[in-house]
């Protein structure tokens, strides 16, 4: 069995693979920087347990952190639980892509690096345009398995913190589809605003992103509000829940010993 560990911002979201590369399970805890490793292997023991996934035989874990500190927590994981020492994602790693001379990878996330790996995967052969929809939303875009640039945007909770945060009298709300786009309260209001503006804005730098690339490209979303959008976003061409998670396998397979 693999174990993934993805580490956000926001969460950390965890599969586990068995022998033959199928996904049993994912679940999700919220990141916390004062999480042991004991505490996370009662989280990862009872949930498997609950979902009736049986803990056999671990042969290896990798890890994607964007969270520096909690990389050592799960190394004491890997060790104490399962006497494994964790592989952990980085530009260092065997990858199926290269960046473009102009570019400066210093500081390229883990979280982008294993969305491309399995995009180049799922899609070989095309040019793709990554969106990852989390804490922050990112734009990726590979021509020919080179990596030639991208964008970083606020993500959606961060936008709906940031408006009721700097307001007096605006509540923080729930992202979701509104019905329409004329709300009738303040609620409804600021979720068509945020709905609607955010959409906007996904779909104007997938058309901006398209005509710089000058070729046909292939959209990609994932993340945890991604599956929301991509049903509005006509320019999306497929919404991918487990493309992280995914990533991880692959990138444990061209890299275990």
């Amino acid at each position: 069995m693999l174990i993934t560990v993805d580490i956000g911002n926001t969460h950390i979201v965890t599969g586990l693979f068995d022998e033959d590369g199928k996904l049993l399970l994912t679940f999700r805890v919220s990141t916390n920087d004062r999480l042991t490793e004991d505490e996370y292997f009662s989280y990862f023991r009872n949930i498997s347990k609950f979902n009736g996934v049986e803990i056999k035989r671990v042969s290896g874990i990798i890890i994607s952190s964007v969270v520096p500190n909690l990389i050592t927590i799960f190394q004491f994981f890997g060790r104490k639980y399962f006497n494994i020492e964790p592989m952990i994602v980085n530009l260092e790693k065997k990858l199926p892509f290269s960046f473009a001379k102009n570019m400066n990878p210093t500081g390229f996330g883990a979280d982008r690096i294993i969305d491309i790996v399995q995009a180049l995967a799922d899609y070989p052969d095309k040019n793709l345009i990554i969106i990852d929809l989390g804490t922050a939303t990112t734009f990726d875009v590979l021509k020919k398995n080179v990596y030639i640039g991208g964008a970083i945007l606020p993500g959606i909770e961060m936008s709906i913190n940031a408006l009721c945060g700097n307001t007096a009298k605006l509540p923080k709300v729930k992202f979701t589809t509104p019905e329409c786009a004329l709300g009738s309260d303040t609620i409804s209001q600021i979720q068509s605003g945020i709905f609607y503006g955010y959409a906007g804005q996904v779909k104007h730098i997938i058309k901006k992103i398209k005509e710089e690339v000058g070729e046909e490209c292939f959209v990609v979303a994932t993340g945890g509000l991604g599956k929301l959008l991509s049903a509005e976003i006509d320019e999306i061409d497929v919404y991918e829940a487990d493309l992280s998670i995914k990533g991880l396998h692959s990138i444990y397979l061209a890299n275990k010993k």
